[in-house]
């Protein structure tokens, strides 16, 4: 998984749940500072499923009610090996505007641009099966966007796929 943005990781947390993955997670969260460069890319090739925007407040990206209470645009992708990821871009006590130029349907491809949180902000990768991730960042180091690889998810499990199989059916 390449990184979603230029920045430095502010959090890395497992989650019991998280509505982009549909049970427990990590998320990498990376704050992007009014110096940093706000456009957002996907870190994997896949297809996305579905975009929620959440109004919300504005506090500062660097405390922790940021996360759970200010404006924020999920997006799940479907990725070409039929696991599911999440991005949110989250708006800071600078940032009031969310750009988000995909729809549900397209295709993206690894590093590619899809939009952009304007000033101090948050954006956070959300990755499925905690035990099957490895972190490749610490909190604290320095990330681009694009260019540095935040984590390795494992193969998905041959039970989900055949699970995935049986709802397409």
């Amino acid at each position: 998984m390449l990184c979603p943005a230029d920045g430095r990781v502010s959090a890395i947390q497992t989650v019991d749940h998280h509505e982009a993955v549909g049970g427990p997670a990590i998320v990498i969260r990376i704050f992007l500072s009014v110096l940093n460069v706000h456009i957002n890319r996907s870190p994997a090739a896949g297809e996305v499923v579905s975009i929620s925007y959440k109004p919300g407040s504005f506090h500062d990206a660097r405390t922790p009610e940021c996360a759970i209470e200010n404006e924020s645009n999920l997006i799940v992708l479907k990725l070409d090996d039929g696991q599911t990821i999440g991005l949110r871009q989250i708006a800071g006590k600078v940032a009031r505007r969310i750009v988000c130029r995909l729809a549900v349907g397209d295709r993206v491809e690894i590093g590619q641009r899809f939009g952009m949180i304007k000033f101090g902000s948050s954006t956070e990768l959300i990755l499925p099966r905690p035990g099957d991730v490895v972190a490749r960042v610490s909190v604290g180091d320095k990330v681009k966007g694009g260019l540095t690889h935040l984590a390795t998810l494992g193969p998905v499990p041959a039970a989900t796929l055949s699970q995935h199989a049986a709802s397409n059916d």
